[in-house]
Formats: C-alpha cells, structure tokens, sequence
C-alpha cells in the first residue's frame, strides 16, 4: 500500500513587503560599512562584510535578545576590527537597520526569518562588490589618462 502524499503549503506573511524591507536594510547595512575601515584589506566575503556577517550571524540565531546588548556587541567588534572607531553616522545607520530588523523579525515565522537573513547576507554582499568594482574602475580610469 503507498503512502498517501502530503504536500506542504507555506503560508504567505501578510501585509508585509518583505522584498523592500531587505533591500532597505541592506541599504543601510552597506552604507554603514562605508564607515568600516578593515585593519587589513581581504576580498574574500568574510572580509567585505565586516561586522555585518557577525550582526546577522547574531540575529540569525537569536544570541541578544534586547537591541542595546546586539548594538554593544557589534560596536565592540567594529572597534576592535576597524582602524577607525565607530563614528556617530556609522552607530545611527547601525541603529536604523537593527530597528528595522527586529520589527521584521517580529512580524515573519521562523522560516522566512531564516530566508530573510540569508538573502540579507548576500544582498549586501552584492552592494559592497560593486561598490568595489566601481572604485577600482575609477582607478583605472585615472591611472589610464
């Protein structure tokens, strides 16, 4: 006799444009990292995030449960990482993302939290290559003429 088959439908968050949350927080998340200012330049992913992969690690699985001691942890690793101290603009965009991040996150099931991160983790990964790309383009350009 065969099993009967079972298909699972995921429900649809309602009332929330999860596409443009992401793309503002990573917004905000890669123009923070215009403020970062690695110790040593890598181009490999872990390198070009930045504090960004440990905050979303951290908001992957929960470690912080208020926004202060998640804000703390991140300017700590910013501070220590960076040649440059956390600057007033930098810690406001931070803030802003975090913001928007919890709210959404208390809004979406567990599932698409875990999507939302991943596609977060790569969308602003995206942003800081062509960020990049274009610097080094203008390099080019000026070293050619």
């Amino acid at each position: 006799m065969s099993r009967p088959l079972i298909r699972m439908i995921e429900r649809e968050e309602k009332g929330i444009n999860i596409k443009e949350n992401v793309k503002e927080i990573a917004l905000l998340l890669s123009n923070y990292l215009d403020y970062f200012t690695p110790e040593r330049y890598t181009y490999t992913k872990h390198g070009i995030m930045g504090p960004v992969g440990k905050l979303l690690g951290a908001m992957e699985g929960m470690r912080f449960k208020s926004k202060e001691a998640l804000l703390g942890y991140i300017i700590n690793i910013h501070n220590n990482t960076s040649l440059t101290k956390i600057s007033p603009e930098a810690e406001k965009l931070l803030e802003d993302a975090l913001d928007k991040l919890i709210s959404l996150r208390s809004k979406v099931s567990d599932r698409t939290w875990l999507r939302i991160i991943r596609e977060l983790d790569y969308a602003v990964y995206f942003n800081r290559i062509s960020i990049i790309l274009e610097k080094v383009e203008k390099k080019k350009q000026s070293e050619g003429e």
